[in-house]
């Protein structure tokens, strides 16, 4: 089979959602939910090689020390823009991956999607091993939706039978979240920037974690800074994500919920609440000003806790009254039940549900476009 690195295809490679390419080993990663890969390919057998980063991070338990932990990232693999995989599986760092086989030359457009949110877990390919060719295109161009979010916009434990169930990647489930599943239905390419447990800021600061805040701006500074620790060096040059290049049409903004854990932990919780206020407008004027004003940006909340939806709803109503943004809007999804068939893992919604919530999105958007 022709080895063919991903350094010498980049051209023939389509991308979704932001990505990273490192630069002294030649692996393109696309670490954030449904980031994801895409070749015309012609020829009987396609193989990729995976670079993989686990999750090891363990619950710590007072008194004991965990065991050691390494849970891989899944994937999964469309044929032709279907919107269901033909597969889906785990991935480890070194594998190879077969994408498409056939007794036969056939032609194909084949995707491959990150099920997992980035922190957690990362996934870049290194090399393609193939019999046939890689065919330059183009994929179809469409308006952007990107979500930014905590583990609600992840999909945590969306797949997960068990409510009791911490984080584990065959139960996260990116292609079923309700931003996956609405932008489907309108027509739209996602884009997802969210991380489990993340709030604007990271207050107080914790090591090895992030608030939106110090993400955003960037392609993707989790691998950046996993890969300078891996190999011993200094905190990099973190690479900026070029909005210009990509703008998006919409951007749907659920964070809060954990925020309002933190207020919860503060001694002075009228002073932790005035910080959310100044963070949350601090960020959304960051949010219009990378994005340009054409952009529409809707602030949710929802649907695990609503502590701090009045909040945002009076934030947005005054950011909107003095700066004359006419495209800035609220949506509060309807909330989840701690029960039946709504609960996946850790108490977190379901596909189920995750498909309600896409509704309220579906239907608050097409109203935005019906004024």
């Amino acid at each position: 089979m022709e080895q063919i690195p991903v350094s010498a295809a980049l051209e023939r490679i389509a991308t979704w959602g932001r990505t990273y390419l490192d630069a002294p080993t030649g692996t393109l990663y696309s670490n954030y939910t449904c980031g994801s890969f895409e070749v015309d390919f012609q020829g009987t057998c396609l193989e990729v090689e995976i670079a993989a980063v686990p999750d090891t991070f363990v619950m710590p338990i007072p008194g004991q020390e965990p065991p050691p932990r390494e849970d891989w990232p899944y994937v999964a693999i469309f044929l032709d823009g279907s919107d269901t995989p033909c597969r889906k599986l785990c991935v480890r760092d070194g594998d190879r991956v077969q994408l498409f086989c056939a007794r036969e030359p056939e032609h194909h457009r084949i995707r491959l999607v990150k099920l997992n949110e980035n922190f957690r877990t990362c996934v870049g390919i290194r090399s393609f091993f193939l019999e046939g060719q890689l065919l330059p295109f183009r994929k179809e161009r469409r308006d952007i939706i990107e979500f930014i979010g905590d583990s609600i916009t992840c999909g945590f434990g969306n797949a997960a039978a068990d409510p009791a169930h911490e984080y584990e990647s065959a139960e996260e489930d990116g292609w079923m979240t309700h931003g996956a599943i609405a932008a489907r239905a309108l027509g739209l390419e996602p884009r997802f920037i969210c991380v489990s447990g993340i709030s604007i800021e990271n207050q107080p600061p914790m090591p090895g974690f992030y608030g939106m805040r110090q993400l955003y701006p960037y392609a993707d500074r989790v691998i950046q800074e996993k890969l300078a620790a891996q190999r011993g060096q200094e905190a990099p040059e973190l690479v900026k994500f070029d909005f210009a290049a990509a703008p998006a049409r919409y951007v749907v903004l659920n964070l809060g919920t954990n925020d309002a854990n933190q207020i919860y932990f503060r001694q002075d919780k009228a002073q932790a609440e005035l910080d959310f206020r100044h963070n949350y407008r601090t960020f959304l004027r960051e949010i219009r000003e990378l994005n340009g004003p054409d952009t529409v940006i809707i602030c949710a909340l929802g649907c695990m806790d609503y502590y701090l939806y009045d909040v945002i709803r009076d934030l947005v109503a005054e950011v909107a009254a003095e700066t004359g943004d006419t495209r800035l809007f609220t949506l509060k999804y309807n909330k989840m039940m701690n029960m039946g068939p709504d609960v996946g893992g850790c108490l977190h919604p379901s596909v189920y549900r995750h498909k309600i919530m896409a509704q309220d999105l579906i239907d608050k958007i097409r109203t935005i476009q019906g004024d």
